[in-house]
């Protein structure tokens, strides 16, 4: 069990201002502003759906990063089923990994 000394208190902490990382590559911090304009529009138009050309709606995996590549999921938990398979591990696949991951197992039948 944890136990906390002193009294229990809210620290008065505001919110830090949104920014890329200090060490971000120089096209992610150059694109920032632009990242945050559209995760603000994007927050607040939930609701509305968003349309293609031909006035059919758009699903999220019909949509381009800013990158230009396909959006595959959104949310981990929307990823295609085989992802969701849990794979048979092997017991000295599991020794390898219990010993610090050092082992080679592939050198012994």
């Amino acid at each position: 069990m944890i136990k906390f000394l002193g009294s229990r208190k809210n620290i008065p902490q505001s919110p830090h201002n949104s920014s890329p990382h200090p060490y971000a590559p120089k096209d992610v911090k150059d694109s920032f502003p632009s990242f945050l304009a559209k995760l603000k529009s994007s927050s607040s138009s939930i609701n509305s759906s968003s349309t293609s050309p031909n006035g059919l709606a758009l699903r999220p995996e019909d949509e381009f990063k800013p990158t230009g590549k396909r959006v595959d999921f959104e949310n981990f938990w929307e990823a295609p089923g085989y992802l969701w398979v849990p794979k048979d591990v092997t017991e000295r696949e599991i020794e390898a990994v219990m010993s610090g991951g050092a082992t080679d197992i592939r050198s012994k039948p």
